[in-house]
């Protein structure tokens, strides 16, 4: 799993308060960004397209970072648009499997990058929900939910080269490759 590079943002904004509107309805968008000069200028961008209020005509009423509450793997399906100069607007659907909203987020937009050569600038995460385990299409991710998951003990010792083999030749799988070995055991399971 990588480390995302997002954070979850929970931005809260309005149209400016004028004579012909004195109390415009306040709106609240939950944006992925890096930080939050993008996360109130992404804000913005959905308020022009959805509500068509520009950010010169408005106010940010709140930024904040939201936190998952627990830190435990659960499937998330991520709800994505994307525009290429190739297809236009398209839009798809994506089940990551990850501990944070935030980390299925960050996976989405590097799986578009490399598989769709999408920009971040040109993706939008429409919706990020988590969903149970037997409602997982997608087999990449349903092998996490067999009742016995394969795993192997990272703790067991290396095997020894055979004795006849003349020292110099003698070769072993090295520790770097054990510890990676286990790691991706340990994160499969």
């Amino acid at each position: 799993m990588v480390k995302p590079h997002l954070r979850h943002y929970q931005v809260v904004g309005r149209e400016s308060p004028s004579e012909k509107n004195p109390e415009p309805t306040v709106y609240k968008f939950e944006v992925f960004a890096p930080n939050f000069v993008v996360a109130k200028s992404r804000f913005w961008r959905m308020m022009k397209i959805k509500n068509k209020v520009k950010a010169t005509h408005g106010d940010v009423l709140s930024c904040k970072v939201v936190k998952d509450a627990k830190l435990v793997a659960r499937n998330y399906l991520v709800d994505i648009a994307y525009y290429s100069q190739r297809c236009g607007y398209t839009r798809m659907v994506k089940e990551f499997r990850d501990v944070s909203k935030t980390g299925a987020v960050s996976q989405a937009y590097h799986d578009l990058a490399s598989r769709h050569r999408a920009r971040y600038h040109n993706i939008e995460v429409l919706c990020v929900k988590s969903i149970p385990d037997h409602e997982v299409k997608h087999l990449s991710i349903a092998q996490y939910h067999a009742p016995t998951c394969p795993s192997r003990s990272c703790s067991a010792a290396l095997r020894q080269p055979a004795r006849t083999a003349p020292y110099s030749s003698r070769r072993t799988r090295s520790a770097l490759w054990w510890r990676k070995e286990c790691v991706r055991v340990l994160l499969r399971c």
